[in-house]
């Protein structure tokens, strides 16, 4: 299960914004788990992703927004993140063809030039 943080504000900044979003989000997707942390429970996760002051919003514990975006927005990003962990690893790069040790052929001797 998917879940999607909201980190309030330290200064009280946009948390009645921020409470409308996550019941609306809430209310319309059940599959989703969505909290909305206290500015005291805030505070030290913001440090964590260095940030002073808030609101964010956290989706799988990656930071995706600083301040409250557009719910759409955030609708269009938790699609992402959905598709973005079900996607298999991506397989390891080939390793860079070896040049082959064969030596060099040596440099072609310079014509003498004229001398005068």
């Amino acid at each position: 299960m998917m879940e999607v943080v909201f980190l309030s504000s330290v200064q009280g900044y946009q948390t009645d914004r921020e409470r409308e979003i996550a019941d609306r989000l809430q209310a319309e997707r059940t599959d989703l788990s969505v909290r909305v942390l206290t500015p005291e429970a805030s505070a030290p996760l913001l440090t964590k992703y260095k940030l002073k002051f808030g609101p964010a919003i956290l989706i799988n514990n990656r930071l995706e927004f600083v301040g409250v975006p557009r719910y759409r927005m955030l609708l269009e990003r938790i699609e992402i993140s959905k598709r973005r962990a079900e996607a298999p690893p991506p397989a390891a790069a080939p390793a860079p063809a070896v040049a082959s040790a064969a030596p060099k052929p040596a440099a072609p001797a310079r014509p003498a030039g004229p001398t005068g």
